[in-house]
């Protein structure tokens, strides 16, 4: 029953996933993108799969501070990205069960890098990669929904990717 319940969060949360980028207002957009987490944090949860549980409401306050910061200078400073980068060491280090239980912490990691001061190319590019990882997770752990999630995700990151290249490098074929 709790496997059933997982799935149906997941792919609740996946649904609603695809609807956020759909939102007009950046507000509208981090609502859904809260209440998608939250999916994702009790789909884990059920599968108990502690160490993908423990990324996702990480990055639910990742994701809130670095909206934040923007707009005010307190969060935007080197010590938030260190604490961060601390809580998934420690985190990784508390759920660690066996090699494929790192790979959420790891994705999570690589992509705090980039996402907290890089620029909108080379944050879909670690994307892509950081998908992967998720992948494998999810696979090792029997997440229907997150498969299927990190599938539709690698295709469409992957044309983001590919369609900001054609737009900022000229074709030398011309």
């Amino acid at each position: 029953m709790y496997y059933i319940l997982s799935q149906i969060a997941g792919f609740i949360a996946f649904i609603l996933s695809l609807i956020a980028y759909h939102r007009k207002k950046k507000e509208k957009i981090f609502q859904t993108m809260v209440l998608t987490n939250a999916l994702e944090i009790i789909h884990y949860l059920l599968l108990g799969a502690f160490s993908g549980c423990i990324t996702k409401i990480i990055a639910l306050i990742r994701n809130i501070v670095i909206v934040v910061k923007d707009k005010h200078k307190a969060f935007n400073n080197v010590l938030i990205f260190i604490i961060f980068l601390l809580i998934y060491i420690i985190s990784g280090i508390l759920t660690y069960e066996n090699i494929y239980s790192i790979l959420p912490i790891l994705a999570a990691t690589i992509y705090l890098f980039f996402v907290w001061n890089g620029n909108e190319l080379k944050v879909k590019k670690v994307a892509f990669y950081c998908y992967f990882l998720w992948l494998i997770y999810n696979i090792c752990v029997c997440s229907i929904a997150g498969i299927i999630s990190n599938i539709v995700s690698l295709i469409s990151t992957f044309i983001a990717v590919h369609n900001s290249k054609s737009k900022t490098i000229p074709n030398q074929n011309l």
